[in-house]
């Protein structure tokens, strides 16, 4: 009786999840049967993923966050989440043509899966382009140290063999998550997160990095005449967990595939 109490708890929660995002009308139309398949395959292709509807909810939202900055990317996109490729692997294998036509009624294409090591360029360009075009859909500045929801998933979901997010020193960096869902000390740091390369790809425009020159001159400004602030600290934007300044995990890499041209 306990474990039935508790399993419509977490399916309650996770009606919550699609009630409340803002992609309710893609979580709906997700096909019924994917859960069950996603629930059945998915830790034998990411050992130590959680299996619950909540986790699946959070997932899925995910991947169609990554779909909508495909959506609205001229260039091939980077998923920087384990969490929501498992939704997409599962999806890939139970029935592609229907994948196929989920994405054609709701972003207008078909967004192919393309590994890694088959990309036209590089991982850390495919990334920094899905990071600056997630930035714009969360409302955040292009060209500030913020980490976009899809970049944080994977922390929030404490995903075993996934990607931690944050910032440290004033850069945006990552480090793998352990199988305990706790991120790794280690980080790395993109080349093509910095802001100057983003703006050389023409990411960002130069009006864009320069008023974010002028804001970290700003800050700097003030944290020598005893403002608070600090040089190295983050535009935290409009977004909750946009920036996590602090802690023991961040992170970003790709989730292992790519979308777009």
């Amino acid at each position: 009786m306990l474990e039935n109490l508790k399993s419509k708890i977490v399916n309650v929660r996770a009606h919550m999840v699609i009630r409340d995002s803002s992609y309710r009308p893609q979580l709906e139309d997700l096909p019924d049967e994917l859960f069950t398949y996603w629930k059945n395959t998915a830790h034998k292709e990411f050992p130590g993923i959680p299996s619950d509807a909540i986790f699946f909810a959070r997932a899925a939202e995910g991947l169609l966050m990554f779909f909508d900055i495909v959506r609205n990317s001229e260039r091939a996109c980077g998923l920087p989440s384990k969490a929501a490729d498992s939704v997409w692997h599962a999806w890939s294998a139970m029935s592609q043509a229907q994948l196929d036509r989920f994405c054609c009624k709701h972003y207008a294409r078909t967004i192919p899966h393309v590994e890694a090591g088959q990309m036209a360029i590089t991982m850390d360009l495919a990334l920094a382009t899905s990071l600056v075009t997630a930035r714009k859909l969360d409302g955040l500045v292009l060209a500030s140290c913020t980490v976009p929801r899809l970049f944080g998933l994977d922390r929030h979901l404490k995903m075993p063999g996934g990607f931690a997010y944050r910032v440290s020193g004033g850069e945006l960096g990552f480090s793998q998550i352990n199988q305990r869902g706790i991120a790794e000390a280690k980080m790395q740091f993109p080349f093509w997160f910095n802001s100057a390369e983003l703006l050389a790809a023409g990411l960002i425009t130069q009006n864009a990095y320069d008023a974010q020159l002028l804001k970290k001159k700003n800050r700097q400004d003030g944290a020598a005449c005893g403002s608070g602030f600090s040089s190295s600290s983050c535009d935290l934007g409009s977004a909750a967990d946009s920036c996590d300044a602090g802690g023991d995990s961040g992170g970003s890499s790709c989730g292992g595939g790519c979308g777009g041209d």
